[in-house]
Protein backbone atom coordinates (compact mmCIF):
# COMPACT_ATOMS: atom_id res chain seq x y z
CA UNK A 1 0.00 0.00 0.00
CA UNK A 2 2.90 2.34 0.75
CA UNK A 3 4.45 1.59 -2.64
CA UNK A 4 1.26 2.29 -4.57
CA UNK A 5 -0.03 5.30 -2.61
CA UNK A 6 2.22 7.72 -4.45
CA UNK A 7 1.04 6.34 -7.79
CA UNK A 8 -2.69 6.80 -7.25
CA UNK A 9 -4.16 9.00 -9.96
CA UNK A 10 -1.17 9.04 -12.28
CA UNK A 11 -1.80 8.24 -15.94
CA UNK A 12 -0.02 4.88 -15.82
CA UNK A 13 -1.60 1.48 -15.32
CA UNK A 14 -0.64 0.03 -11.92
CA UNK A 15 0.06 -3.71 -12.28
CA UNK A 16 0.18 -5.91 -9.17
CA UNK A 17 1.54 -9.41 -9.73
CA UNK A 18 2.15 -12.39 -7.46
CA UNK A 19 1.27 -16.01 -6.77
CA UNK A 20 -2.40 -16.91 -6.37
CA UNK A 21 -3.83 -16.51 -2.84
CA UNK A 22 -1.11 -14.11 -1.70
CA UNK A 23 -3.77 -11.41 -1.21
CA UNK A 24 -3.87 -9.41 -4.46
CA UNK A 25 -7.66 -9.25 -4.70
CA UNK A 26 -8.02 -8.33 -1.02
CA UNK A 27 -5.38 -5.67 -1.53
CA UNK A 28 -7.35 -4.28 -4.50
CA UNK A 29 -10.49 -4.05 -2.38
CA UNK A 30 -8.54 -2.23 0.33
CA UNK A 31 -7.09 0.10 -2.27
CA UNK A 32 -10.60 0.78 -3.56
CA UNK A 33 -11.63 1.84 -0.05
CA UNK A 34 -8.58 4.10 0.29
CA UNK A 35 -9.39 5.87 -2.97
CA UNK A 36 -12.80 6.76 -1.50
CA UNK A 37 -16.25 6.96 -3.03
CA UNK A 38 -17.31 10.61 -3.17
CA UNK A 39 -17.52 11.57 -6.84
CA UNK A 40 -15.78 8.33 -7.80
CA UNK A 41 -17.17 5.77 -10.25
CA UNK A 42 -15.50 2.43 -9.51
CA UNK A 43 -15.51 -0.24 -12.20
CA UNK A 44 -14.47 -3.64 -10.81
CA UNK A 45 -14.03 -6.55 -13.21
CA UNK A 46 -13.09 -9.91 -11.64
CA UNK A 47 -11.98 -12.22 -14.44
CA UNK A 48 -12.23 -15.24 -12.13
CA UNK A 49 -16.03 -15.01 -12.13
CA UNK A 50 -17.94 -17.28 -14.52
CA UNK A 51 -20.25 -14.42 -15.49
CA UNK A 52 -17.24 -12.54 -16.86
CA UNK A 53 -15.86 -15.33 -19.03
CA UNK A 54 -17.10 -13.62 -22.21
CA UNK A 55 -14.80 -10.68 -21.37
CA UNK A 56 -11.77 -12.78 -22.34
CA UNK A 57 -12.55 -11.33 -25.76
CA UNK A 58 -10.70 -7.97 -25.75
CA UNK A 59 -13.37 -6.24 -27.85
CA UNK A 60 -16.10 -7.20 -25.38
CA UNK A 61 -13.92 -6.19 -22.42
CA UNK A 62 -13.24 -2.78 -23.97
CA UNK A 63 -16.90 -2.14 -24.81
CA UNK A 64 -18.05 -3.21 -21.33
CA UNK A 65 -15.60 -0.83 -19.65
CA UNK A 66 -16.55 2.07 -21.95
CA UNK A 67 -20.25 1.51 -21.22
CA UNK A 68 -19.58 1.84 -17.49
CA UNK A 69 -17.52 5.04 -17.74
CA UNK A 70 -19.40 8.09 -16.40
CA UNK A 71 -18.24 11.29 -18.15
CA UNK A 72 -17.39 14.07 -15.71
CA UNK A 73 -16.75 11.68 -12.83
CA UNK A 74 -13.47 10.32 -11.55
CA UNK A 75 -13.49 6.81 -13.04
CA UNK A 76 -11.31 4.12 -11.45
CA UNK A 77 -10.92 0.74 -13.17
CA UNK A 78 -9.93 -2.46 -11.34
CA UNK A 79 -9.11 -5.50 -13.50
CA UNK A 80 -8.58 -8.58 -11.33
CA UNK A 81 -6.67 -11.66 -12.65
CA UNK A 82 -6.25 -10.32 -16.17
CA UNK A 83 -3.61 -12.78 -17.41
CA UNK A 84 -5.91 -14.90 -19.61
CA UNK A 85 -7.49 -12.02 -21.54
CA UNK A 86 -6.09 -11.97 -25.07
CA UNK A 87 -4.37 -8.70 -25.97
CA UNK A 88 -5.38 -7.08 -22.68
CA UNK A 89 -2.41 -4.75 -23.11
CA UNK A 90 -4.02 -3.23 -26.21
CA UNK A 91 -7.24 -2.57 -24.28
CA UNK A 92 -5.34 -0.92 -21.44
CA UNK A 93 -3.20 1.15 -23.79
CA UNK A 94 -6.29 2.54 -25.49
CA UNK A 95 -7.86 3.44 -22.14
CA UNK A 96 -4.63 5.16 -21.03
CA UNK A 97 -4.49 7.17 -24.26
CA UNK A 98 -8.12 8.18 -23.89
CA UNK A 99 -7.35 9.36 -20.32
CA UNK A 100 -10.79 8.33 -19.06
CA UNK A 101 -9.92 6.25 -15.98
CA UNK A 102 -7.29 5.45 -13.37
CA UNK A 103 -6.29 1.80 -13.91
CA UNK A 104 -5.27 -0.98 -11.48
CA UNK A 105 -4.58 -4.53 -12.59
CA UNK A 106 -3.71 -7.82 -10.88
CA UNK A 107 -2.29 -10.96 -12.48
CA UNK A 108 -0.86 -14.29 -11.33
CA UNK A 109 1.86 -14.60 -13.94
CA UNK A 110 5.33 -13.04 -13.90
CA UNK A 111 5.33 -13.05 -17.72
CA UNK A 112 2.25 -10.85 -17.72
CA UNK A 113 4.08 -8.31 -19.84
CA UNK A 114 6.26 -10.61 -21.92
CA UNK A 115 4.15 -10.71 -25.07
CA UNK A 116 4.68 -8.51 -28.10
CA UNK A 117 1.80 -6.34 -26.91
CA UNK A 118 3.74 -5.40 -23.78
CA UNK A 119 5.86 -3.01 -25.86
CA UNK A 120 2.69 -0.98 -26.34
CA UNK A 121 2.75 -0.16 -22.63
CA UNK A 122 6.42 0.78 -22.41
CA UNK A 123 6.71 3.65 -19.95
CA UNK A 124 2.98 3.59 -19.27
CA UNK A 125 2.80 1.28 -16.29
CA UNK A 126 4.07 0.76 -12.75
CA UNK A 127 4.83 -2.83 -11.71
CA UNK A 128 4.47 -3.96 -8.08
CA UNK A 129 5.23 -7.55 -7.06
CA UNK A 130 3.22 -8.91 -4.13
CA UNK A 131 4.42 -11.75 -1.88
CA UNK A 132 2.83 -14.01 0.71
CA UNK A 133 3.07 -12.57 4.21
CA UNK A 134 6.50 -12.00 5.71
CA UNK A 135 7.06 -13.37 9.21
CA UNK A 136 6.57 -9.86 10.66
CA UNK A 137 3.20 -9.67 8.93
CA UNK A 138 2.26 -13.18 10.09
CA UNK A 139 2.87 -12.09 13.69
CA UNK A 140 0.57 -9.10 13.14
CA UNK A 141 -2.09 -11.33 11.57
CA UNK A 142 -1.77 -13.82 14.40
CA UNK A 143 -2.20 -11.10 17.00
CA UNK A 144 -5.20 -9.63 15.16
CA UNK A 145 -7.00 -12.96 14.82
CA UNK A 146 -6.23 -14.22 18.32
CA UNK A 147 -3.79 -17.03 17.51
CA UNK A 148 -0.98 -15.49 19.58
CA UNK A 149 1.64 -12.79 19.32
CA UNK A 150 4.92 -14.26 20.62
CA UNK A 151 7.35 -14.37 17.66
CA UNK A 152 9.45 -17.17 19.17
CA UNK A 153 6.37 -19.35 19.60
CA UNK A 154 5.06 -18.52 16.10
CA UNK A 155 8.32 -19.19 14.23
CA UNK A 156 7.87 -23.01 14.15
CA UNK A 157 4.38 -22.51 12.69
CA UNK A 158 5.80 -20.16 10.04
CA UNK A 159 8.54 -22.64 9.12
CA UNK A 160 5.94 -25.38 8.69
CA UNK A 161 3.04 -23.51 7.06
CA UNK A 162 4.61 -20.50 5.33
CA UNK A 163 2.95 -17.12 4.88
CA UNK A 164 -0.24 -17.44 2.84
CA UNK A 165 -2.73 -15.08 4.56
CA UNK A 166 -5.54 -17.65 4.83
CA UNK A 167 -3.37 -19.78 7.15
CA UNK A 168 -2.90 -16.92 9.62
CA UNK A 169 -6.52 -15.95 10.09
CA UNK A 170 -7.36 -19.22 11.84
CA UNK A 171 -5.32 -21.61 13.97
CA UNK A 172 -5.51 -24.49 11.48
CA UNK A 173 -4.02 -27.82 12.44
CA UNK A 174 -1.25 -29.29 10.29
CA UNK A 175 -3.50 -31.56 8.24
CA UNK A 176 -5.90 -28.75 7.32
CA UNK A 177 -3.10 -26.27 6.61
CA UNK A 178 -1.35 -28.65 4.21
CA UNK A 179 -4.66 -29.45 2.53
CA UNK A 180 -5.17 -25.73 1.86
CA UNK A 181 -1.63 -25.43 0.50
CA UNK A 182 -2.19 -28.46 -1.75
CA UNK A 183 -5.31 -26.76 -3.10
CA UNK A 184 -3.29 -23.62 -3.87
CA UNK A 185 -0.67 -25.68 -5.72
CA UNK A 186 -3.36 -27.54 -7.65
CA UNK A 187 -5.09 -24.30 -8.66
CA UNK A 188 -1.84 -22.76 -9.88
CA UNK A 189 -0.87 -25.93 -11.75
CA UNK A 190 -4.25 -26.32 -13.47
CA UNK A 191 -5.23 -22.70 -14.16
CA UNK A 192 -1.90 -20.98 -14.65
CA UNK A 193 0.11 -23.75 -16.28
CA UNK A 194 -1.76 -26.80 -17.60
CA UNK A 195 -4.77 -24.98 -19.08
CA UNK A 196 -2.91 -21.84 -20.09
CA UNK A 197 -0.08 -23.62 -21.89
CA UNK A 198 -1.82 -26.82 -23.01
CA UNK A 199 0.49 -29.03 -20.95
CA UNK A 200 0.45 -32.60 -22.24
CA UNK A 201 2.39 -34.21 -19.38
CA UNK A 202 1.13 -32.82 -16.04
CA UNK A 203 2.80 -35.71 -14.21
CA UNK A 204 6.21 -34.47 -15.39
CA UNK A 205 5.30 -30.96 -14.27
CA UNK A 206 4.47 -32.30 -10.81
CA UNK A 207 7.71 -34.29 -10.62
CA UNK A 208 9.75 -31.24 -11.60
CA UNK A 209 8.11 -29.19 -8.86
CA UNK A 210 8.84 -31.95 -6.33
CA UNK A 211 12.46 -32.05 -7.49
CA UNK A 212 12.85 -28.33 -6.79
CA UNK A 213 11.13 -28.72 -3.42
CA UNK A 214 13.67 -31.39 -2.47
CA UNK A 215 16.66 -29.29 -3.57
CA UNK A 216 16.29 -26.12 -1.50
CA UNK A 217 19.62 -24.59 -0.59
CA UNK A 218 21.49 -26.63 -3.22
CA UNK A 219 22.92 -25.62 -6.56
CA UNK A 220 21.11 -27.25 -9.43
CA UNK A 221 20.53 -26.78 -13.13
CA UNK A 222 17.94 -27.70 -15.70
CA UNK A 223 20.43 -30.22 -17.06
CA UNK A 224 20.57 -31.87 -13.62
CA UNK A 225 16.78 -31.96 -13.46
CA UNK A 226 16.58 -33.37 -16.98
CA UNK A 227 19.21 -36.04 -16.31
CA UNK A 228 17.53 -37.09 -13.09
CA UNK A 229 14.04 -37.37 -14.61
CA UNK A 230 15.32 -38.90 -17.85
CA UNK A 231 16.68 -41.91 -15.97
CA UNK A 232 13.10 -42.64 -14.88
CA UNK A 233 11.44 -41.87 -18.22
CA UNK A 234 13.45 -41.89 -21.46
CA UNK A 235 10.60 -40.24 -23.37
CA UNK A 236 11.22 -36.90 -21.62
CA UNK A 237 12.85 -34.29 -23.85
CA UNK A 238 15.25 -31.60 -22.73
CA UNK A 239 13.13 -28.89 -24.41
CA UNK A 240 10.07 -30.00 -22.42
CA UNK A 241 11.97 -29.78 -19.13
CA UNK A 242 13.16 -26.27 -20.00
CA UNK A 243 9.65 -25.17 -20.99
CA UNK A 244 8.03 -26.62 -17.87
CA UNK A 245 10.61 -24.97 -15.61
CA UNK A 246 9.78 -21.63 -17.22
CA UNK A 247 6.06 -22.23 -16.58
CA UNK A 248 6.70 -23.10 -12.91
CA UNK A 249 8.71 -19.92 -12.55
CA UNK A 250 6.24 -17.67 -14.37
CA UNK A 251 3.42 -18.95 -12.14
CA UNK A 252 5.44 -17.84 -9.08
CA UNK A 253 5.70 -21.34 -7.62
CA UNK A 254 9.50 -21.30 -7.93
CA UNK A 255 12.11 -18.58 -8.33
CA UNK A 256 15.43 -18.96 -10.13
CA UNK A 257 18.29 -17.17 -8.39
CA UNK A 258 21.62 -16.64 -10.11
CA UNK A 259 25.04 -16.30 -8.51
CA UNK A 260 26.49 -12.83 -7.92
CA UNK A 261 30.28 -12.59 -8.15
CA UNK A 262 30.98 -10.11 -5.34
CA UNK A 263 34.57 -9.34 -6.29
CA UNK A 264 33.83 -9.08 -10.01
CA UNK A 265 30.51 -7.30 -9.37
CA UNK A 266 28.66 -9.31 -11.99
CA UNK A 267 25.93 -11.92 -12.20
CA UNK A 268 26.95 -15.41 -13.34
CA UNK A 269 24.01 -16.74 -15.40
CA UNK A 270 25.29 -20.32 -15.67
CA UNK A 271 25.10 -21.12 -11.95
CA UNK A 272 21.95 -20.88 -9.86
CA UNK A 273 19.63 -22.19 -7.18
CA UNK A 274 15.87 -22.47 -7.11
CA UNK A 275 13.81 -21.22 -4.18
CA UNK A 276 10.09 -21.48 -3.47
CA UNK A 277 7.92 -18.38 -3.30
CA UNK A 278 6.60 -19.79 -0.03
CA UNK A 279 8.23 -22.51 2.08
CA UNK A 280 4.89 -24.07 3.05
CA UNK A 281 4.51 -25.31 -0.52
CA UNK A 282 7.37 -27.78 -0.01
CA UNK A 283 5.86 -29.35 3.09
CA UNK A 284 2.48 -29.67 1.38
CA UNK A 285 3.95 -31.99 -1.26
CA UNK A 286 6.85 -33.70 0.54
CA UNK A 287 5.83 -33.45 4.19
CA UNK A 288 7.82 -31.58 6.82
CA UNK A 289 11.38 -32.91 7.06
CA UNK A 290 13.23 -31.47 10.04
CA UNK A 291 16.56 -32.67 8.68
CA UNK A 292 16.21 -30.16 5.81
CA UNK A 293 16.25 -27.19 8.18
CA UNK A 294 19.31 -25.55 6.55
CA UNK A 295 17.49 -25.33 3.20
CA UNK A 296 14.33 -24.16 4.98
CA UNK A 297 16.20 -21.31 6.66
CA UNK A 298 17.84 -20.22 3.43
CA UNK A 299 14.48 -20.19 1.61
CA UNK A 300 12.83 -18.19 4.41
CA UNK A 301 15.65 -15.64 4.44
CA UNK A 302 15.49 -15.36 0.64
CA UNK A 303 11.72 -14.68 0.73
CA UNK A 304 12.12 -12.18 3.56
CA UNK A 305 14.70 -10.16 1.63
CA UNK A 306 12.49 -10.25 -1.48
CA UNK A 307 9.48 -9.04 0.47
CA UNK A 308 11.53 -6.11 1.79
CA UNK A 309 12.10 -5.04 -1.83
CA UNK A 310 15.64 -6.30 -2.37
CA UNK A 311 17.01 -7.97 -5.48
CA UNK A 312 18.52 -11.21 -4.19
CA UNK A 313 21.27 -13.50 -5.47
CA UNK A 314 23.37 -16.35 -4.17
CA UNK A 315 26.84 -14.91 -3.51
CA UNK A 316 30.34 -16.00 -4.38
CA UNK A 317 33.56 -14.27 -3.31
CA UNK A 318 36.94 -15.68 -4.32
CA UNK A 319 35.44 -19.15 -4.54
CA UNK A 320 33.70 -18.93 -1.14
CA UNK A 321 29.93 -19.14 -0.98
CA UNK A 322 27.84 -16.38 0.56
CA UNK A 323 24.31 -17.72 1.04
CA UNK A 324 22.49 -14.55 0.01
CA UNK A 325 23.44 -11.16 -1.40
CA UNK A 326 20.68 -8.55 -1.47
CA UNK A 327 20.71 -5.10 -3.06
CA UNK A 328 18.26 -2.21 -3.01
CA UNK A 329 18.88 1.42 -3.97
CA UNK A 330 22.66 0.98 -3.82
CA UNK A 331 22.64 -0.72 -0.40
CA UNK A 332 23.85 -4.30 -0.11
CA UNK A 333 23.20 -6.85 2.63
CA UNK A 334 25.11 -10.13 3.00
CA UNK A 335 23.54 -13.06 4.85
CA UNK A 336 25.01 -16.38 5.97
CA UNK A 337 22.64 -19.02 7.32
CA UNK A 338 23.66 -21.75 9.78
CA UNK A 339 21.38 -24.00 11.82
CA UNK A 340 23.59 -23.52 14.88
CA UNK A 341 27.26 -23.00 15.76
CA UNK A 342 28.00 -26.67 16.28
CA UNK A 343 31.78 -26.37 16.07
CA UNK A 344 34.67 -23.93 15.69
CA UNK A 345 34.92 -25.00 12.05
CA UNK A 346 31.32 -23.91 11.41
CA UNK A 347 31.91 -20.58 13.12
CA UNK A 348 35.09 -19.95 11.14
CA UNK A 349 33.45 -20.92 7.85
CA UNK A 350 30.42 -18.67 8.25
CA UNK A 351 32.27 -15.66 9.66
CA UNK A 352 35.36 -16.21 7.53
CA UNK A 353 33.43 -16.12 4.26
CA UNK A 354 31.94 -12.76 5.23
CA UNK A 355 35.25 -11.31 6.49
CA UNK A 356 36.62 -11.75 2.98
CA UNK A 357 34.16 -9.16 1.61
CA UNK A 358 35.92 -5.82 1.45
CA UNK A 359 33.13 -3.30 1.95
CA UNK A 360 31.13 -1.73 4.76
CA UNK A 361 27.67 -3.03 3.92
CA UNK A 362 25.76 -4.94 6.65
CA UNK A 363 26.76 -8.58 7.12
CA UNK A 364 24.74 -11.14 9.10
CA UNK A 365 25.22 -14.69 10.32
CA UNK A 366 21.75 -16.04 11.14
CA UNK A 367 21.17 -19.16 13.28
CA UNK A 368 18.13 -20.87 14.77
CA UNK A 369 19.22 -19.86 18.28
CA UNK A 370 16.69 -17.50 19.83
CA UNK A 371 17.13 -14.42 21.96
CA UNK A 372 18.31 -10.93 21.22
CA UNK A 373 21.07 -10.06 18.81
CA UNK A 374 23.96 -11.82 20.44
CA UNK A 375 27.16 -10.68 18.89
CA UNK A 376 29.14 -8.42 16.60
CA UNK A 377 32.50 -9.64 15.34
CA UNK A 378 34.57 -7.65 12.87
CA UNK A 379 31.44 -5.77 11.83
CA UNK A 380 29.50 -9.05 11.32
CA UNK A 381 26.26 -9.34 13.28
CA UNK A 382 25.32 -12.75 14.68
CA UNK A 383 21.63 -13.15 15.44
CA UNK A 384 18.76 -15.59 15.77
CA UNK A 385 16.39 -16.23 12.87
CA UNK A 386 13.43 -14.73 14.74
CA UNK A 387 15.34 -11.52 15.48
CA UNK A 388 16.42 -11.12 11.86
CA UNK A 389 12.92 -11.70 10.48
CA UNK A 390 11.36 -9.28 12.98
CA UNK A 391 13.71 -6.40 12.19
CA UNK A 392 11.97 -3.43 10.57
CA UNK A 393 15.18 -2.35 8.81
CA UNK A 394 18.38 -4.23 8.02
Amino acid sequence: MNKISGLIGNRNAKVITGIRRCGKSTFMLGLSERIGSEGVNKIYVDMELWDNRHLNDPDKLYRTIKERIIPGNKNVLFLDEIQDVKEWESVVRSLINENICDIYITGSNSRLLSSEYATYLSGRLNMIEMHPLSFRECVKFSESYGIGADPEQLLPRFLKFGGFPILWRTGYDERTAYSILQDIISTVMVKDIVSRHGIKNPDLLDRMFRFVCGSLGKYTSLNNIYNSLNTEDRSISRDTVYAYADHLESSYLIQKTNVYDIKGKRVLPSKYKYFLTDLGLKHAVLGYRAEDISGHMENVLYCDLKSRGYKVWVGENNGKEIDLVAEMAGKKVYVQSAFRFSSENVIEREFGNLRGIDDNHPKYVVTMDGGAFHGNSDGIISCGLTDFLMKDEL
